[in-house]
C-alpha cells in the first residue's frame, strides 16, 4: 500500500511518500516546494501549479492522498463516555460538543481520536470544523485536479510521529474509588512544540498519547521580520539568514557586538512566544492536574542554534530538539536536519493514510464531503444509454408529480398553519417563535425542566449526613458493654469511614456486629488505621456503604 502526505504550509509545501513493505514502513521520497514571498502573487495559483505537477508522479488507483486543515480552523476537545462503541460516540458527537463549541450539527463535520478505553468507557479527542472551511479546502485541491482520500488536521498527524500508530488504543481498567482519597492524580504530560514559519502548536501527550492542543499564532516569520527592520534589509534575505545563521547566545562574554546584537534580535522574539507557552501552560495544567515533565522541538523554526537551551531557561522545564525521522527505521534518502525538522506533518499524514480499523484515521470527508464511489461511475458511463431511455419513460409522470406536488404544498402551508396557532395557545410562543424549531426548542425545555424537578424530588428525600450518624448511635451497643472513642467519622457519597478505639479485640468484634444492620449487604471492610496510638487501647479503621435513599 502507498500513501502520500501533502502538508501545505504558508512558506512552503512539503510531500512525503511512504509505502508498506515486508519489513514495515518504509519513507521512500521527500521533497519540499518553497512558496514565493511576493505579496503582489496570489499563492493559491502557485499552489495549485504545484500540485498539478504531483499528479503524474503516481496512480490514483493504487495511492492513497492524504492533507490536512490548518489547525487553527479545526477545534478539538477531550471528551469522556460511558461507552466505548465507535458508532455511537460519533452519532452523540455533535450534541456532546454543543455546549463547547460555536457549531451546530449541520454547520460542521465532527470526527474523534480514541485516545483510550477504561473498562467500558472510553477517553476520546474529539474535532470538528465548519463545513464552509472543509469546502475552501476542497475547492483548492480539486482546482489542482486531486481528490483527497483522506482529510486531517495538522495536530493529529504531527502526533502520529511520536504515537504507537499502528497498534490499537491502550486499554485499562477503571481505578476504584478509594474511600479515604478525595483527590485527583496528578498526571504527567509531555509536550512536543512544532514551531512553523507562522504558528506554533503545543501538543499534549499524556501516557504518549495526544490529549490537546494548542495553536499560538507566532512562527518564524515573527523571526524574519525582526531581523528585517533591525538591519534594514529585504525580507526575503533576512529569511534566509534565519535559516542558515540564527542563533541565541547563552553567554556573551567571548562575542562581538555583532553577535550580541543578532541574537538579541532573535531572543526578543522568542521570549514573546515563550510568554504565551508559559500561559499555555498554565492553562494546561489547571485543566488537566498536571506536571509537565519535559518538552520537545519540532518544525523548522526549532532549527535556532542554542533554542532548546534559551527555552528551558525561561520556562524551566527539560526542552530539547526532537529527531522525527530516529523513530522510522528505513528511509530512502539521507536525512538532514532541516529535512529532519520540517517532515512531521506530511510525514503524519502519509501514516493516516495507512491506519488500520483498530485505530482509524481522523477524516473530515464525511456527509454530503464523502467521497464519491468509483463503481458508481464505471456503472453510469456502462449503462449510461439505457439510464437515459428510463429518464425519459418518466417524464410521462410529469403532469402527476406535479399535481400531486400542488398538492403537497397545501397541506404543508395548512399544517404551518395549524402548528403556529397550537404554539401560541398552548405553548404561548410569540409570532417569531411559532414555527417548527420554536416548537422543539419549547418541548426540550420543558423535558430538561421535568428531568431537573425529577432529580430534586430524588434529592429531597435523600438520607442526610446526620440522619445517617443518628443510625450509627443507635446501631452501637451501651455504653456499660462498649467503650468507643470515635477519632474520625467521614460520611462521603454512601461511604462511611469511622476511625477510633476501644479496649480490646472483643469491643471491636461487637461493634463490627452492631453496623452490620445499617451496612449495604452488611458488608464491613477493616482498614489500617491512620491517626491513632497503640496506647489508647485497640486501634481501628472500618469502612462501609449505607443506603442515602437517593435511587
Amino acid at each position: 500500500m502507498r500513501s502520500i502526505g501533502i502538508d501545505i504550509g504558508s512558506s512552503s509545501i512539503k510531500v512525503v511518500e511512504v509505502v508498506v513493505g515486508k519489513k514495515g514502513l518504509v519513507v521512500t521520497k521527500f521533497f519540499e516546494h518553497p512558496l514565493g514571498t511576493n505579496p503582489a502573487f496570489d499563492p493559491e495559483i502557485e499552489i495549485i501549479e504545484f500540485l498539478r505537477s504531483l499528479l503524474p508522479t503516481f496512480d490514483p488507483a493504487t495511492t492513497k492522498i492524504c492533507m490536512a486543515m490548518k489547525q487553527e480552523q479545526v477545534s478539538s476537545r477531550l471528551k469522556n463516555f460511558p461507552f466505548s462503541d465507535r458508532t455511537k460516540i460519533l452519532k452523540l458527537l455533535p450534541n456532546e460538543l454543543e455546549e463547547d463549541l460555536p457549531f451546530s450539527m449541520d454547520s460542521a463535520i465532527y470526527d474523534f481520536k480514541m485516545v483510550r478505553t477504561l473498562g467500558t468507557s472510553a477517553e476520546i479527542l474529539a474535532v470538528a470544523s465548519p463545513k464552509h472551511r472543509i469546502e475552501s479546502a476542497l475547492t483548492l485541491f480539486r482546482s489542482a485536479g486531486l481528490e483527497p482520500s483522506i482529510l486531517s488536521c495538522e495536530a493529529i498527524a504531527l502526533a502520529n510521529c511520536f504515537e504507537k500508530w499502528q497498534e490499537a488504543p491502550p486499554a485499562g481498567i477503571a481505578p476504584p474509588v478509594s474511600l479515604g482519597d478525595i483527590k485527583t492524580e496528578e498526571k504527567q504530560l509531555n509536550l512536543n512544540i512544532y514551531i512553523g514559519h507562522s504558528k506554533t502548536q503545543v501538543l499534549v501527550f499524556h501516557q504518549d498519547r495526544l490529549i490537546t492542543v494548542r495553536t499560538i499564532l507566532w512562527g518564524a516569520k515573527n523571526i524574519a521580520d525582526s531581523i528585517a527592520r533591525k538591519y534594514e534589509i529585504p525580507y526575503i534575505e533576512a529569511l534566509k539568514e534565519m535559516r542558515t545563521k540564527a542563533f541565541i547566545l547563552l553567554n556573551k562574554d567571548s562575542a562581538s557586538y555583532d553577535q550580541v546584537v543578532f541574537s538579541d534580535t532573535i531572543a526578543a522574539q522568542v521570549r514573546e512566544v515563550a510568554r504565551d507557552i508559559k500561559i499555555t501552560l498554565l492553562e494546561i495544567k489547571s485543566e488537566f492536574n498536571a506536571l509537565v515533565e519535559n518538552i520537545t522541538l519540532s518544525g523548522g523554526g526549532s532549527a535556532i542554534q542554542n533554542l532548546n537551551a534559551f527555552l528551558t531557561q525561561i520556562l524551566e522545564i527539560p526542552v530539547n530538539k526532537t529527531q522525527v525521522l530516529r523513530g522510522f527505521s528505513i528511509v530512502q534518502f539521507e536525512p538532514t536536519p532541516r529535512i529532519d525538522s520540517v517532515i512531521g506533518v506530511a510525514l503524519g499524514l502519509a501514516i493516516e493514510g495507512l491506519k488500520k480499523p483498530r485505530n482509524p484515521a481522523i477524516n473530515l470527508l464525511k456527509g454530503e464531503f464523502a467521497l464519491q464511489n468509483l463503481g458508481m461511475q464505471k456503472f453510469w458511463e456502462r449503462w449510461r444509454p439505457t439510464l437515459q431511455l428510463a429518464a425519459a419513460v418518466l417524464i410521462v409522470f410529469f403532469v402527476y408529480s406535479f399535481v400531486r406536488e400542488e398538492v403537497t404544498l397545501g397541506l404543508s402551508t395548512r399544517t404551518e398553519d395549524v402548528l403556529k396557532s397550537q404554539a401560541k395557545a398552548v405553548a404561548r410562543l410569540g409570532s417569531k417563535q411559532a414555527n417548527e424549531k420554536g416548537v422543539k426548542t419549547y418541548i426540550s425545555t420543558q423535558r430538561k425542566r421535568s428531568k431537573e424537578l425529577m432529580d430534586i424530588a430524588s434529592i429531597a428525600k435523600m438520607n442526610s449526613a446526620l440522619d445517617i450518624f443518628k443510625k450509627i448511635s443507635e446501631a452501637s451497643p451501651a455504653k456499660a458493654s462498649l467503650k468507643l472513642n470515635v477519632r474520625r467519622l467521614l460520611i462521603q457519597d454512601d461511604s462511611v469511614r469511622i476511625e477510633g478505639f476501644v479496649s480490646n479485640n472483643q469491643q471491636l468484634g461487637l461493634f463490627k456486629n452492631a453496623l452490620t444492620g445499617i451496612a449495604v449487604a452488611g458488608k464491613i471492610e477493616q482498614l489500617s488505621p491512620s491517626t491513632l496510638t497503640a496506647n489508647e487501647g485497640a486501634s481501628f479503621a472500618l469502612a462501609f456503604k449505607v443506603d442515602r435513599g437517593t435511587k
